[in-house]
């Protein structure tokens, strides 16, 4: 992901009648003493000596202020604190990445972008210039690695990239008639929502087997068994945390579901998963290149643009469009983090239309402008709301989606 510029710090301002050579090692003292007229000036008296040395404790003082200031710049933008920077990243068009094998495609003119959002590790300095920047968001390092490292973070991400671009081309095949199957080992936490109520009981990488008897071997699975309860109820989930040696035990959570922000009558859990160990066997081969871009919340993007390939009609009517969320097995949309980034993103981009998890939709709004955002609960909201733009469900050929999913 694209990081931020770099902070340029300026050396000492004193002037240097010398020009050392550029990169040697220069003694402020000695500048200080090079600026100091060593003889009296014609036509000047006595009387200027104690102005002279009035000026030479002024420019003692500026160097020395000016000595502090940068090493504390560059201290300041050198020490790591614990916290990310979450800024705008950009909108990527989807049709260019996706190659198909087994199946004609089609080019098109409009685009499916799938947005991301620029993460780094902030530094003292990065951290203070943030809080004067309304389109970054400041974030414990916790909330995003719970217990992994960086790198293990990183690596994981990258899976679910994989995994999220398996699922969108099973569920863009099942959508065009194909019959796909798949299988997983459980749902692993991708992300918490803010005071949500998994916030404290579980972290990142954790994997849900369970949702009080009933197993879970897909993302999908978990979010129809919390689907199964109302707000209120209190949930025992088998979990098994993330283990660097890959050993899996299984331990026992409780959680108070709340009510989903969008619907108060449904339950809500405040997760955002992906499938472990996912596997999909499929009767087309899709490629998509997403280069060193991580996370799955490109899933619903990449399902609309394998679709939008292998249909002769253009998916988008021939418009520039941006989409985010997570892709299930089943069609559905899952929710997604940096949507306030996002949301500028696609503002800079030039998109006519930001297609959204449902439940990310409120918090979007807050920095729409006027750009026109649509809340989606699967992919057939996203293929309705895209035939008001001539394209959609009215250039897709009727079919019956075949999707088979099966557990092990």
């Amino acid at each position: 992901m694209a990081g931020f510029p770099a902070v340029d710090t300026l050396g000492p301002t004193v002037p240097d009648p010398e020009s050392p050579e550029p990169g040697a090692a220069v003694d402020p003292a000695a500048l200080i003493e090079a600026t100091e007229p060593t003889e009296p000036v014609d036509g000047e008296s006595d009387e200027a000596g104690p102005r002279r040395k009035g000026h030479r404790k002024l420019w003692i003082a500026v160097g020395v202020v000016t000595l502090l200031i940068t090493g504390a710049v560059i201290t300041a933008s050198l020490v790591k604190v614990p916290y990310y920077l979450l800024a705008p990243g950009s909108v990527r068009r989807t049709e260019d990445l996706i190659q198909v094998q087994g199946a004609t495609t089609y080019p098109q003119e409009g685009e499916i972008g799938y947005t991301t959002v620029s993460v780094q590790s902030a530094t003292a300095l990065g951290w203070a210039l943030a809080h004067l920047d309304h389109t970054i968001t400041i974030t414990p390092k916790q909330a995003i690695l719970g217990t992994q490292s960086p790198d293990q973070n990183r690596q994981a991400n990258l899976q679910m990239m994989t995994d999220s671009k398996e699922t969108a081309a099973a569920v863009a095949l099942s959508h065009l008639g194909y019959t796909v199957s798949v299988t997983g080992t459980g749902a692993v936490v991708v992300a918490l929502a803010d005071d949500g109520p998994a916030k404290g009981v579980l972290v990142p990488g954790d994997t849900i087997v369970a949702v009080d008897t009933t197993p879970i071997t897909q993302s999908g699975e978990l979010v129809a068994a919390i689907g199964a309860h109302k707000p209120g109820d209190s949930v025992t989930l088998g979990v098994q945390p993330y283990e660097d040696d890959g050993t899996r035990t299984t331990e026992t959570r409780t959680a108070v579901l709340g009510a989903r922000p969008d619907d108060a009558t449904k339950a809500y859990l405040g997760v955002s998963s992906s499938t472990r160990d996912l596997h999909y066997d499929l009767p087309v081969q899709v490629t998509v290149d997403s280069g060193a871009v991580g996370g799955p919340s490109a899933g619903l993007a990449f399902t609309l643009g394998i679709m939008d390939v292998m249909t002769p009609g253009s998916l988008t009517g021939g418009h520039k469009v941006a989409t985010t969320g997570t892709i299930n097995p089943d069609g559905t949309v899952g929710p997604i983090g940096g949507i306030e980034q996002k949301v500028y993103a696609v503002k800079a981009s030039g998109a006519e239309l930001f297609l959204v998890p449902r439940s990310e939709y409120e918090d979007a709004e807050k920095y729409a402008g006027s750009l026109r955002i649509e809340p989606v609960d699967n992919v057939d909201d996203a293929l309705k709301v895209l035939a008001t733009l001539g394209g959609g469900t009215d250039v897709l050929p009727p079919t019956t989606t075949t999707t088979t999913v099966a557990g092990r």
